[in-house]
């Protein structure tokens, strides 16, 4: 059987979010008793205390965190060790997408009744220290992302769309967010965020862009999520319908245990497609396990190409938009990352998967509570489009980063890594904005040094700086 690779290029996922502190916070709304009851079972919240379910909300309605996070997992056999993901990569990524959605379609991705095997969600994704900010929703536990400028979904897109995402890791890397997290002072620790082989994220991405703008989204996943009305994020929540625009997938592949680690994969909702299933219409965009560091060709060329110079990534190039093509409802896609490496519709024109992960870490200096959980800059988001970004910043931002959990310089400082995790690092950024001004974690700190444990005394922050987001979006 003939089997086809695709072309070339390289990076940028989607990036977890967070927001700005405001040091005046309203009171929440008290939410109905049986979630309540949930939430105070659970050592971490669901989502984000200011917008709870109404009274009478069912629960079946309610997001759940999946925080049971197991110590030993399976010795499984992966579909994708099979498959050489440089000369396969639809086939690689295929089977990591079939085993992502294998007993979680059936639940509608309430991932910890997962019949097959169980998932995992990243804890401290609920509340970013901003009254208006992109925490967990609580329908879906979906956090916001980089919103969809004018034009880069489609031709017919005239207006910016909001973007929101929930993920989820397998039992293996739900090991590692256990070791993070739960920790016996109660402080994450991004030391052990080394994830083991074969841990497995998956993501779905979801935009409120209507379809009448963007046609290929019809005939797909509809979700009714808590968002804002609007991409101004300056009003409370309201339930609005959103549609599946983009999956993404990454896969802590062995085989490059000498390199990054990860291989990233995208894909994006096809609903011209001819498959059966909202599934079968997810066409993949790309795969990228490197940076290409050496290849500047292209780097600051505007548009959607495939450029060749790339030898790290591949591009499906039947989605590569051409000029005066109709393509009806048909998915196309409009760009990709910086000088043509791999992202998804909703990522960001001047990153990758690739950069924006490996940068995920967390300020190291324990010894400096201003900075704690302060994250590594993940790229030049204040160049909206390639021909804007500054090249000697280049090989900061695309730099190869070992995985695991090590330590890493970046403008002097040290960050600990937490191997190409964003959620993780965005999590312990959340904590720590949260514990300038919530009483909870501060209460976490007091008990800290009544057991006589290595840890400096609480500090007033209420009047530093918020922390920066884990954040792509600039405007």
């Amino acid at each position: 059987m003939m089997k086809t690779a695709l072309a070339v290029s390289a990076l940028a996922l989607a990036c977890v979010l967070a927001t700005a502190v405001s040091q005046e916070r309203p009171a929440a709304p008290a939410a109905p008793a049986d979630a309540a009851a949930a939430a105070s079972a659970a050592r971490f919240p669901s989502y984000d205390p200011r917008y709870p379910p109404p009274p009478g909300t069912p629960p079946a309605d309610i997001f759940q965190l999946s925080q049971n996070y197991p110590k030993t997992y399976a010795n499984e056999t992966f579909p994708w060790m099979a498959i050489d993901f440089k000369a396969f990569p639809n086939e690689y990524l295929r089977a990591v997408l079939n085993y992502c959605l294998e007993g979680n379609v059936d639940v509608d991705f309430r991932v910890q009744d997962n019949r097959v095997r169980k998932w995992y969600h990243a804890p401290w994704l609920h509340d970013d220290g901003n009254q208006f900010g992109g925490g967990r929703e609580y329908r879906h536990g979906m956090t916001r992302e980089r919103m969809s400028r004018p034009f880069e979904l489609h031709t017919r897109q005239t207006g910016r769309g909001q973007n929101w995402a929930v993920g989820f890791y397998n039992d293996r890397g739900g090991s590692a967010l256990g070791k993070v997290w739960l920790t016996a002072d109660g402080r994450p620790d991004p030391a052990k965020s080394t994830f083991p082989p074969n841990s497995v994220a998956c993501k779905l991405l979801f935009t409120d862009a209507p379809v009448e703008q963007v046609p290929y989204l019809q005939n797909g996943k509809v979700w009714t999520a808590n968002i804002y009305p609007d991409t101004n994020y300056n009003k409370p929540r309201v339930n609005r319908e959103m549609r599946l625009l983009q999956l993404d997938v990454a896969v802590k592949d062995p085989r490059l245990a000498r390199s990054t680690g990860w291989v990233f994969g995208t894909f994006v909702y096809d609903g011209g497609s001819p498959g059966k299933t909202v599934w079968d219409r997810m066409s993949p965009v790309g795969l990228s396990w490197g940076d290409d560091l050496a290849v500047r060709t292209d780097a600051q060329r505007d548009g959607v190409f495939v450029n060749t110079a790339l030898t790290e990534a591949r591009i499906n190039g039947f989605l590569v938009e051409q000029s005066g093509w109709d393509y009806g409802n048909r998915a196309y896609v409009r760009h990709h990352g910086l000088g043509g490496r791999v992202n998804g519709p909703i990522d960001s024109p001047v990153s990758s998967c690739v950069s924006c992960h490996g940068r995920a870490g967390t300020f190291a200096n324990a010894n400096d509570p201003v900075n704690r959980g302060r994250p590594m800059a993940m790229a030049v988001f204040t160049a909206n489009k390639p021909s804007e970004y500054p090249m000697d910043k280049f090989d900061e931002f695309f730099k190869l980063i070992p995985d695991g959990a090590h330590l890493q310089t970046q403008d002097g400082s040290q960050f600990m890594t937490t191997d190409y995790s964003l959620q993780v690092t965005a999590g312990i950024r959340n904590y720590y904005q949260n514990l300038r001004s919530q009483p909870q974690p501060v209460a976490a700190e007091a008990a800290r040094a009544t057991r006589g444990l290595k840890a400096a005394a609480p500090v007033d922050l209420s009047n530093a700086p918020p922390l920066p987001r884990v954040d792509r979006d600039a405007d």
